[in-house]
């Protein structure tokens, strides 16, 4: 799996969710852990390359307008040196399931999705 870190958290936030629309069509799940997020290809046909996330990252950053100094590689770790916040959400944040990783802007949709896990 691969990992990527950057300095700011609301930039971890805001790369992955731009990540998640990104990468679903090939179903690599984009998950925030410490604040670094990882790359978790395990439900998809191939796996990610070092190179095929650069370039996911590199299209993120720039929807997100999101400035960053450079990019470098350290083993499966990819290290953005971001200097500043990028565009504001003005959206509700994302909610995020306990459980399984499922992340939605919804608050009743969010309480309906953690039901179905047979804990409440």
């Amino acid at each position: 799996m691969i990992k990527i870190k950057l300095n700011r958290q609301e930039n971890t936030v805001n790369l992955a969710a731009r990540l998640a629309e990104e990468l679903a069509p090939i179903e690599v799940i984009p998950i925030i852990k410490n604040n670094e997020i990882i790359l978790d290809d395990s439900s998809s046909s191939k796996a990610l390359s070092i190179e095929e996330a650069l370039l996911y990252i590199r299209r993120s950053l720039e929807k997100s307008k999101t400035k960053y100094r450079y990019i470098y590689v350290k083993g499966e770790t990819i290290h953005v040196e971001d200097i500043e916040s990028g565009e504001k959400l003005s959206e509700p944040p994302l909610l995020f399931c306990p459980f399984c990783g499922y992340a939605t802007q919804y608050e009743e949709v969010y309480w309906i999705h953690v039901k179905s896990h047979g804990v409440i």
